[in-house]
């Protein structure tokens, strides 16, 4: 039976909105409301375990967290969609984006449903406070299950105290009666406001100016709010997805926060009565900063430098996604060139830079006076986040901020030892920045060339980083099949999980598709065979080809598909065989001559995108961290980029029969 039913909520004490003072006062806190939980689900998505390799988990165990991972981070950014929807309608009315919120830790007295906005690592404290959180108003729950819902409230929510009788006024227009106990209540006090006052006289704000989903890609749900069926339409999807009236939305926040609570408390006892350990969470303090601030209700100050230092590169980053979001929601003279940019920007920077950020942090230590545990995301900023007003000079600061980010990314991860997310988050940044900076005033050569004496000494090479994209560094040719050249940075994430939008580029997909980087044990074995022939021997390591078919499509008297052996050494003149050889893509072949041994080819460092199919590597790019089978070749190589192959990194022609396709490239 669902725990939900379609009984109307008695919402007879919630007084109606008259004024577009109060309306755009409660949806101002509606901003801070939901921009604070985002933060709150991201903190403890970043807490949970990723791998069993972290240890406390088993396969199965690891899979079901990786799950729950990857629902905390879904159901945020719909929070972050919930923001940009409220922000519509606040621009609807004739009120401008608000993106302040107070610091964390905020204490139960910061909204009006007595429940602590903080950071924490997920526990099952957290867990309930999370469903508390997206509680549905009364009368919602089926009665029969009511009741268990009634004991987790009672251990998390404070209830206000009674509050002193407004004295009566005839003309107010500050602060408002508070007369709602959940979230669904208050987002249904704001519909009545949409609701009473009349259209001609509320719709104020510019219809041009409404974001829409064209340029914010939040699943294609944003709404353009013009009047009052577009504004309800939008208070409804937002109270859906988060307490889901009905047993219509199986995932709504409610449902999914629950979900995960009854799950990891079944899995607790389990372990217990089996005497076994589950430890999914990963030791991280409670709301890490690299200083107080002002408005803050406590906190724990990060004591390592190297932390730090990370922790404020991810603070920084943060308020400048903000500080381009605001300028997108409030644009006046942007082209759509440059609209799309500055939203596929700010995009970007949440899941290409300041999710790794995070990531990287939780693996890092807060510091000696917190023996044994890690850091994590603060979300901190220092000052108010302002709109800037002006075009040019609002262009000419995102990108001197950016480049500023981009430049301590690139210091910190090659001169210290850092999580690979952060080389992630370095290539993430230093591309939002050559494309903002490409229309700025300014430009970026100032810090592409900073950033390149920095990378220099490392030298080309690629690391596949773990369940991540390939960290590509000092490759300046990248071509596709389609014959063009495409930008190619100091540092490059290249997607590798097949799921990206912006391919050959990580966009961060891999966070949210379960991409695993491991090795199946099923894969073809790794086992050199040697073909003798009267002038060239041939060798061939059926685990390491790719399957591309330019041997036996080219030269099949030799390359004989289904004979046996499949390899004839006699089979064509010498050097027609050691061309063909020479153009295997994945180096699985190579011959020997008069007892000499030919496996590598001189040619210039350079990765080209195949059509519908992997990355060939030429040039003797150093792969990081891999073991190559017998016989391979270290100078060129084929690397998988479906996601599927079984010989991760490398290619096994899988692609084949997962039908990948990239039509980009």
């Amino acid at each position: 039976m669902s725990i939900l039913e379609t009984a109307a909520p008695d919402r007879a004490h919630i007084a109606p909105v008259t004024t577009r003072e109060e309306l755009i006062y409660l949806l101002s806190r509606a901003s801070e409301l939901e921009h604070g939980l985002a933060c709150v689900y991201l903190y403890a998505a970043h807490s949970l375990k990723s791998d069993v390799d972290e240890g406390g988990l088993t396969v199965e165990q690891a899979r079901m967290v990786r799950d729950w991972k990857r629902k905390l981070a879904g159901v945020a950014i719909e929070e972050m969609l919930h923001l940009a929807q409220v922000t519509n309608m606040l621009t609807a009315i004739g009120g401008a984006p608000h993106f302040r919120r107070t610091n964390f830790p905020m204490p139960p007295e910061a909204f009006p449903f007595g429940i602590e906005l903080s950071l924490e690592p997920f526990s099952r404290g957290l867990i309930e406070r999370l469903v508390c959180y997206e509680m549905p108003e009364a009368g919602v729950l089926a009665a029969e299950k009511q009741s268990a819902y009634d004991e987790i409230r009672s251990r998390v929510v404070r209830e206000r105290e009674a509050e002193i009788d407004a004295m009566p006024t005839h003309c107010a227009v500050e602060p408002f009666e508070i007369d709602f106990r959940t979230v669904g209540e208050f987002y249904h006090k704001i519909e009545s406001g949409f609701r009473c006052i009349p259209e001609d006289v509320l719709f104020i704000g510019p219809r041009e100016a409404q974001a829409n989903a064209r340029f914010v890609d939040l699943d294609g749900e944003l709404i353009a709010v013009v009047d009052r069926d577009s504004a309800c339409r939008a208070i409804e999807m937002i109270v859906s997805q988060g307490e889901s009236p009905s047993t219509d939305h199986p995932d709504a926040h409610f449902c999914v926060f629950d979900g995960i609570r009854i799950a990891y408390e079944a899995e607790v006892s389990r372990a217990r009565e089996a005497g076994t350990i589950f430890d999914p969470v990963r030791k991280i303090v409670p709301n890490p900063m690299t200083h107080f601030y002002e408005d803050a209700n406590g906190g724990t100050i990060l004591r390592d430098e190297l932390t730090h230092n990370v922790a404020d590169l991810y603070n920084v980053a943060y308020d400048t996604m903000l500080l381009m979001l605001l300028r997108f929601f409030a644009h006046t003279d942007e082209t759509e060139r440059e609209l799309e940019v500055l939203s596929r920007g700010t995009i970007r920077m949440m899941a290409s830079a300041l999710r790794p950020l995070g990531e990287a942090l939780t693996k890092m230590p807060a510091g000696a006076p917190y023996p044994g545990l890690s850091a994590g995301p603060g979300f901190g900023y220092n000052r108010d986040v302002h709109l800037l007003p002006h075009k040019a000079s609002a262009w000419i600061f995102f990108a001197e901020r950016l480049g500023q980010l981009a430049r301590k990314a690139a210091y910190i991860r090659t001169n210290f030892a850092v999580p690979p997310e952060i080389e992630e988050a370095a290539a993430a940044l230093q591309d939002i920045a050559a494309k903002i900076g490409a229309l700025s005033p300014r430009g970026v050569a100032a810090t592409e060339a900073e950033i390149a004496a920095f990378e220099t000494p490392i030298g080309a090479t690629i690391t596949p980083e773990h369940n991540g994209p390939y960290l590509v560094t000092n490759v300046a040719s990248l071509t596709n099949s389609k014959g063009e050249t495409l930008d190619a940075r100091t540092e490059m994430a290249l997607c590798r999980c097949g799921q990206s939008r912006m391919k050959p580029f990580c966009d961060g997909s891999h966070a949210d598709a379960h991409f695993s980087s491991g090795k199946l044990p099923d894969r073809t074995p790794d086992r050199r065979v040697d073909y003798v022939g009267a002038e060239v021997t041939i060798h061939d390591n059926r685990g390491t080809c790719c399957h591309s078919g330019n041997c036996s499509d080219n030269l099949p008297s030799v390359f004989r598909n289904g004979q046996e052996p499949w390899i004839d050494p006699n089979g064509a003149p010498a050097q027609q065989i050691i061309d063909i050889v020479q153009q295997c893509p994945s180096g699985a072949l190579s011959y020997s001559k008069r007892g000499v041994a030919h496996r590598d080819v001189d040619r210039a460092p350079g990765i080209y995108v195949s059509k519908d199919g992997p990355y060939h590597v030429t040039g003797g790019i150093e792969l990081l961290h891999e073991q190559r089978n017998a016989g391979a070749s270290t100078e060129h190589y084929a690397l998988c980029r479906c996601g599927h192959s079984k010989n991760k990194p490398f290619c096994d022609g899988t692609h084949w029969y997962a039908k990948f396709t990239d039509e980009a490239n």
